[in-house]
């Protein structure tokens, strides 16, 4: 679990998959909890969050992205996946239940067979919240590298070009 005081200022704690935690343990250096993080430890404001972000993503061979960006991808497959729309509010930290279902909306919206690796992930997990996310930790199945000085990890590109950032 990843604790975290966003923009409105309220404390939260937010999952993280067994693979993220894996991939992190495997990095050089953590320092209290901040992944992205300035050389000395401490913690990164968002604008420089987004910078760094940006910065992987382009060593990734990634599209920039900005650090919400993330934060998206991660209720939007969440929700593809079958996470409880309440379970995801209080992971996303939002007030009201209809700004979570707009994630919930773009799910059914864009509904699709999951790839077998995704529910192979699944079975056999009783509790929802494991199960979900379970199958966040199956969305690439490559080995990790760490970006050299970022602080976070990635996976590698792939044959076409492409690679996943794994710790968002």
């Amino acid at each position: 679990m990843i604790v975290t005081t966003p923009k409105g200022r309220t404390r939260r704690t937010v999952p993280m998959t067994t693979r993220l935690h894996d991939a992190l343990k495997r990095m050089s250096v953590i320092r209290d909890g901040l992944v992205v993080r300035n050389l000395d430890g401490s913690a990164k404001s968002d604008d420089q969050a987004d910078k760094a972000i940006q910065r992987i993503c382009r060593r990734a061979g990634l599209p920039a992205r900005l650090f919400h960006t993330l934060r998206h991808s991660f209720g939007t497959h969440a929700a593809l996946f079958g996470v409880n729309p309440w379970r995801l509010q209080a992971w996303l930290g939002h007030k009201r239940i209809d700004e979570t279902m707009l994630y919930v909306h773009v799910a059914e919206a864009h509904h699709r067979e999951l790839p077998e690796i995704v529910r192979e992930k699944a079975r056999g997990i009783d509790d929802p919240d494991q199960r979900v996310l379970a199958m966040l930790g199956a969305r690439g199945s490559v080995e990790l590298m760490e970006v050299r000085g970022s602080g976070v990890a990635v996976a590698p590109a792939s044959s076409e070009g492409t690679a996943a950032i794994i710790a968002a």
